[in-house]
């Protein structure tokens, strides 16, 4: 594992942890993350890494693989594939799918036992109007031969990533595009959930500046043979973009954005839905966790396994603002900074209980990441206003976190000597993520989260 390290003359715009799908299959599945190791030792197990080197235009990722979690020796770019923009990744069927950050286009690669890369196969979807390439970040992968892309919110494109062939697209859907002035936009798959059954799709209704939503957002149902849309679930919550899923099959959604104007008694609450396996709303289940959190607000609910999940909590009294005054847009622009107003909580669902992770060391903002690997909980907290990453491992009986041993990345002099397109002079960040699992066979790998 590793801190992430800044060069001078830090910039960056947006947050910087990577997530492959092994961690949110691992979180739903304890039996197979608590042997995940004996399985990956007989296996030959082999971990992929992401690395995102942001400029001031944009960033470039890099993938580094290895057969081992232990990264005490540092991470040698180097020795990494690089991939400009917003690459994203995905394993099928034992192979590694890339998605460029550049173009609409998908590359599939073979991953030899000596960790060499063939390239194998690519598909474009150039012939679509996808606003953010083909990027892996909004795909449902159902399994070796169907996935879904999802292009003009509620439109759904079929491709076989296995044969890289396009197979489908469907329009259906009664969906409403708008609602006033507010716009429809789809949520996203950023814990890369791989649906046993029906495909679930979330949808929110914001402005253009996402600054106001809707009271209610809506959950699509898809049958995951003719792909057809089943139903449309209106839940009373906004801005829902984020589902995770339990052992059990409910499903939790939660907002990414957080919902900032309620701190002034304006707009609607953060609140939180949860659907049964049945796929109909849990009515007896919270939307509501200020009653575990002692009257605080929440971001960015992740379930994480064995009954808990994670939530960034907002705590209004270690922030100096009139809250009673009306919103404030100067106010607004800081809510969302690194400082000790947002802390990491664990929550317990069974108890239904919660208090803040102890052992955190960095100031945090609205946001967080985690995975499982190899029946370790590990969690990714942005901080430095979203320029850095740490990584802490989670004891979730004793609801504390503890850093790892740090190893950092390989020094900007040789990485720019040898990688002629990373300019030395740019201001970057690196931003170093641990090994996940993406055992051989079959490859499984987590995917970018924007």
């Amino acid at each position: 594992m590793s801190f992430l390290r800044s060069f001078p003359r830090l910039f960056l715009p947006a947050i910087v942890c990577a997530l492959l799908e092994a961690c949110a299959d691992d979180a739903a599945d304890p039996e197979r993350s608590k042997d995940a190791g004996q399985r990956s030792e007989t296996a030959g197990a082999l971990y992929a890494m992401m690395v995102q080197v942001y400029d001031t235009e944009d960033r470039t990722v890099y993938v580094r693989l290895s057969d081992s979690l232990d990264l005490s020796d540092g991470i040698d770019l180097t020795q990494a594939r690089e991939f400009g923009g917003v690459a994203n990744l995905a394993a099928v069927g034992g192979k590694l799918l890339v998605s460029s950050g550049l173009e609409p286009v998908i590359t599939k690669y073979d991953i030899s036992k000596e960790l060499q890369w063939t390239e194998e196969d690519t598909v474009s979807f150039a012939d679509y109007p996808f606003s953010d390439n083909a990027n892996f970040y909004y795909q449902y992968i159902l399994n070796d031969a169907t996935a879904y892309m999802p292009f003009d919110v509620t439109k759904r494109l079929i491709w076989n990533p296995t044969e890289m062939t396009i197979e489908d697209t469907l329009e259906d859907s009664a969906l409403p595009l708008k609602q006033g002035k507010l716009m429809a936009e789809v949520g996203g798959n950023r814990n890369s959930i791989r649906f046993k059954a029906a495909v679930q799709q979330a949808f929110f209704y914001t402005d253009a500046d996402y600054f106001e939503y809707a009271q209610a957002s809506v959950i699509g149902i898809y049958d995951p043979e003719t792909h057809q849309e089943q139903k449309l679930l209106t839940i009373p919550c906004p801005g829902l973009s984020m589902a995770s899923q339990d052992e059990d099959g409910y499903t939790y959604y939660d907002t990414w954005d957080f919902q900032k104007r309620a701190l002034f008694g304006e707009g609607p609450k953060p609140c939180i839905a949860r659907l049964k396996p049945d796929l109909t709303v849990d009515s007896d289940w919270t939307t509501d966790l200020r009653d575990w959190t002692d009257g605080r607000y929440h971001n960015n609910f992740r379930y994480i396994g064995n009954g808990r999940a994670i939530a960034n909590v907002f705590h209004q009294e270690l922030f100096d603002a009139a809250w009673k005054a009306g919103y404030d847009p100067d106010v607004g622009e800081k809510l969302g900074e690194s400082g000790e107003h947002w802390k990491l909580w664990l929550f317990d669902l069974k108890a239904r209980t919660a208090k803040p992770v102890e052992g955190i060391d960095v100031a945090l903002s609205s946001g967080a990441q985690f995975a499982v690997l190899d029946g370790r909980t590990f969690v990714f907290l942005p901080y430095d206003d979203w320029s850095r990453t740490k990584v802490y491992e989670l004891d979730e009986a004793a609801a504390r976190a503890s850093a790892p041993t740090p190893s950092v990345t390989s020094s900007s002099g040789s990485a720019c000597a040898e990688r002629q397109r990373i300019s030395c002079e740019k201001r970057m960040l690196l931003a170093s993520m641990p090994a996940v699992t993406i055992s051989r066979p079959p490859l499984r790998i987590i995917q970018s989260s924007r």
